[in-house]
């Protein structure tokens, strides 16, 4: 029984030691994190932007609407820069068909296979069977003994 009592207060005191750990960490947690707002997420899980407090002496708008600068002419055969849309004067194009394959870097030597034989044409006097729907009918009959000789 000694040895069960020691584990238990072995036991005990690791947990005093954790449940203290954690309160340091929490209180420190709780005073580093009041410095700004708490981050908020949208239904993605993605950050949502804050918005910054407002400072009434900041001027609101656009900044660059009180300027008084031309904007700059268009040099000829050169394409605009930088602003507005940048397909606004695309065309819709339809898809080009896609290049032929390449033809083989290396030519045929002497002692690749011939070229394939032409396929067997069926006998003149046989029907030509279509070979999408091919015939249940059993074969035609000979006259006389196929053993006769």
């Amino acid at each position: 029984m000694g040895f069960m009592d020691k584990a238990k207060k072995m036991a005990e005191q690791a947990q005093a030691k954790l449940e203290e750990a954690q309160k340091q960490f929490n209180d420190s947690q709780s005073q580093s994190g009041s410095a700004g707002p708490a981050v908020e997420y949208d239904k993605h899980g993605r950050p949502i932007a804050q918005s910054a407090p407002a400072d009434t002496a900041s001027p609101q708008g656009d900044p660059l609407a009180g300027t008084s600068t031309p904007p700059p002419t268009p040099t000829p055969g050169v394409p605009p820069t930088g602003q507005g849309d940048p397909l606004a004067g695309a065309v819709e194009a339809t898809p080009a068909a896609p290049p032929p394959p390449p033809a083989p870097a290396v030519p045929p030597t002497a002692d690749a296979a011939p070229p394939a034989a032409p396929p067997a044409q069926p006998a003149a006097d046989a029907p030509a069977e279509d070979r999408n729907n091919p015939s249940y009918a059993p074969p035609k009959l000979s006259s006389g003994d196929p053993l006769a000789g």
